[in-house]
């Protein structure tokens, strides 16, 4: 008797033992749920105004789920050790959970979505790329969202890195002539190659977390990159020439990886699409505020900045015309015209 007793206190000692530990991966079983955190890569460092939409996503994130999903970012390339590329694949690969990469190194992954980096893509600035890649279901915004999905990942929200300005310690940069043999420094994109060498320039490709020393050093002349980010790696620094010509548009797109983003609730997918949309929103607007602000601190610190004339763009436009020929044989007069681009 004494014995079944005891069984039978053990029995019920063990099974409240189970129930304790049970229950920790789910919301839908009731009692208290773990948190899943979520690693999440953003390419430049904290100062960045990417982190704009960075933090407003961990916060919208944290916020809506209720703490059921948190969000660790981690800046400056850190999970890929400071490889752009691998940082992308990291999230295709399941990885990274959730990334704030640019189109342009997205593009090293994703090869159709090079064509946003054309230069003078987009003829009237900011109100071209508005109406292809910020309008509501504009063309632009769902071939970025078609083209990342179908590598398995999905897209919740499109950012701005900005347009791409040049900086040198040569010359002041007036006409297709000054960029002889200049030594820019680009990112590894294809396009941007073909682009400077029918300029007349030297491109020259490095990792970026070189790029000041480069220059400090004399090693190349330049190097091309959105306001923000020119002064994020504190550039401006060792630049004496600054040329405004928006010759490359860079849009940042924040998405979070397939291993995730299949698990999770038609509840929980509704907000973190509204977390996106709203957190890259909130970018959007933070980066364009800032653009005339950073011109007049360069100006400050004694860096000569211009702009280019329309004359002189357009002879840069004829100059890298064979690149359009080229690209279009590779991607398609779609692709282009998804971002407004008609052939003749």
């Amino acid at each position: 008797m004494k014995k079944r007793l005891l069984a039978g206190i053990m029995c019920a000692v063990m099974a409240l033992g189970v129930a304790g530990c049970g229950g920790g991966g789910s919301s839908e079983g009731g009692g208290d749920a773990k948190a899943v955190n979520l690693k999440m890569a953003v390419t430049p460092s904290e100062t960045s105004v990417w982190m704009v939409a960075a933090n407003e996503f961990k916060k919208l994130v944290e916020e809506r789920t209720e703490g059921r999903y948190t969000v660790t970012i981690y800046a400056n390339e850190q999970l890929a050790a400071g490889d752009q590329t691998k940082g992308v694949e990291m999230l295709f690969n399941g990885t990274t959970d959730v990334d704030l990469h640019s189109s342009m190194i997205i593009s090293n992954v994703v090869p159709e979505l090079s064509v946003i980096s054309m230069p003078w893509l987009f003829p009237n600035g900011y109100d071209s790329v508005d109406e292809y890649i910020f309008n509501e279901g504009s063309t632009g915004s769902t071939f970025i969202k078609e083209a990342i999905a179908a590598k398995g990942a999905h897209v919740v929200g499109i950012g701005e890195n900005g347009f791409r300005q040049i900086t040198n310690n040569k010359t002041p940069i007036n006409s297709a002539a000054d960029m002889a043999m200049l030594k820019v420094r680009i990112p590894a994109i294809s396009i941007l190659v073909d682009v400077f060498k029918e300029l007349g320039a030297d491109p020259t490709q490095m990792a970026f977390s070189e790029v000041f020393t480069a220059l400090q050093q004399g090693a190349i002349d330049g190097q091309e990159n959105p306001y923000d980010t020119i002064r994020s790696a504190k550039v401006q620094e060792v630049q004496k020439y600054m040329t405004i010509w928006n010759y490359c548009y860079d849009p940042i797109v924040l998405s979070v990886s397939g291993n995730i983003w299949n698990k999770l609730s038609d509840e929980d997918k509704a907000i973190f699409e509204a977390a996106g949309k709203e957190a890259c929103a909130t970018q959007v607007a933070a980066s364009r505020e800032m653009d005339a602000e950073i011109i007049e601190e360069f100006k400050g610190i004694g860096v000569e900045v211009n702009e280019l004339s329309n004359e002189a763009i357009e002879e840069m436009k004829t100059v890298v015309a064979p690149v359009y020929d080229k690209y279009r044989a590779e991607f398609g007069d779609e692709s282009f015209a998804a971002f407004g681009y008609t052939f003749e």
